[in-house]
């Protein structure tokens, strides 16, 4: 910026000088190289900080694409740590229905020899159903 600033005063001071001429303080021919190296400074100073500016949009551009590939790399590992919770939910889902089933069978096979069997059915009604869950 100070470069800038420094091309600026530059070219001011310049303007200055050129507008002296434009008073007759100066010949014809002074005034028409003033004018091409004032014209020639203020390009330059135009074209220095358009190289500036475009280096500083690549740098911001290579930051922004790295973070951008950060962040999916994390999302894509989130995504896997997401889905193998999931087939880990889905198994233990299928263990709990399997057991169910198994207890379920052994009630039937076994005699009912005392009175509580009603309240039996009442529990087993209380207790959950658990399912698998869909991805």
């Amino acid at each position: 910026m100070t470069k800038i600033r420094a091309l600026l005063v530059g070219l001011a001071v310049l303007v200055l000088l050129a507008f002296t001429a434009g008073c007759g303080l100066v010949s014809d021919q002074a005034k028409q190289g003033a004018k091409k190296k004032i014209e020639a400074k203020g390009q330059q100073a135009k074209q220095e900080a358009m190289k500036k500016v475009e280096a500083k949009k690549q740098e911001v551009k290579k930051k922004l694409e790295a973070g951008q590939e950060d962040l999916k790399k994390k999302v894509d590992d989130l995504q896997k740590k997401v889905d193998d919770v999931q087939k880990k939910v889905n198994e233990l889902l299928k263990k709990v229905d399997a057991q169910e089933q198994q207890d379920q069978k052994k009630e039937k096979q076994t005699p009912e020899s005392s009175g509580s069997a009603p309240e039996e059915d009442i529990q087993n009604l209380n207790m959950p159903h658990h399912t698998p869950l869909r991805a």
